[in-house]
């Protein structure tokens, strides 16, 4: 059975404090006479669920076009189940709870229940629980077989912490010079709620791909046993 994990994009949806929102533009309209229905849209792309791509915090790093298609292929997910308030971060303890199984995974997906307070703009915008840096690094150095991590928050750091620490959790991530072990692929806005207590066999997550940018938009699909 395949359960979407992406969030429908809308132009009311909840997106990360000051940022642009999508915008549906009506170019042809039938109902006004043309001949076929065709529309336009305006698109942060770091609105929604999507994918963020080495290059977002690291000039050298993989834009979304260049990174390898079996990247967004994951057989062993692991959900990492922790509930968080507003402001709270996931903690290396959090992660190795889950014990020896966790260094299998190729794809560790934070649910800190938060997805639960999207349909309240004004809660789910309004700061968020997010990923510790030392709990970053340990992924990056010590969980080499994960080659991406996603959350089911605006964004995988705090939105008044991360820009006042300079984003460091975003960097530890996807920062090539930082260290030796390859940089993962941050998925956010994600609905992880609805594959929570589920068995998932694998997870396909594929951007749209745009020639040089940072980010994309992703439809992820989850495979699970019914």
């Amino acid at each position: 059975m395949f359960v979407e994990m992406s969030y429908i994009i809308e132009e009311n949806m909840p997106v990360y404090p000051d940022s642009p929102r999508v915008e549906f533009i009506a170019h042809l309209r039938m109902s006004a006479g043309d001949e076929v229905n065709a529309s336009k849209i305006i698109h942060f792309l770091h609105n929604g669920t999507h994918v963020d791509a080495p290059f977002h915090f690291y000039n050298q790093g993989q834009r979304i076009d260049e990174i390898p298609i079996g990247d967004f292929v994951y057989e062993k997910p692991m959900v990492i189940q922790q509930s968080l308030k507003k402001s709270e971060r996931l903690s290396i303890d959090d992660l190795k709870t889950h014990g020896d199984n966790i260094y299998a995974a190729d794809v560790l997906l934070f649910y800190t229940g938060y997805c639960h307070k999207r349909d309240n703009t004004s809660v789910y915008a309004d700061d968020f629980p997010a990923l510790s840096e030392s709990a970053a690094r340990f992924v990056r150095t010590e969980l080499l077989n994960v080659k991406a991590v996603a959350i089911d928050t605006l964004s995988i750091e705090s939105a008044t912490l991360g820009p006042a620490e300079n984003f460091k959790v975003h960097k530890t991530l996807l920062d090539g010079d930082l260290y030796k072990t390859r940089p993962l692929l941050i998925y956010e806005d994600v609905n992880i709620g609805i594959v929570a207590d589920k068995t998932i066999q694998r997870i396909y997550a594929f951007p749209i791909r745009l020639k040089g940018l940072e980010a994309s938009p992703v439809n992820i699909i989850a495979e699970i046993d019914v």
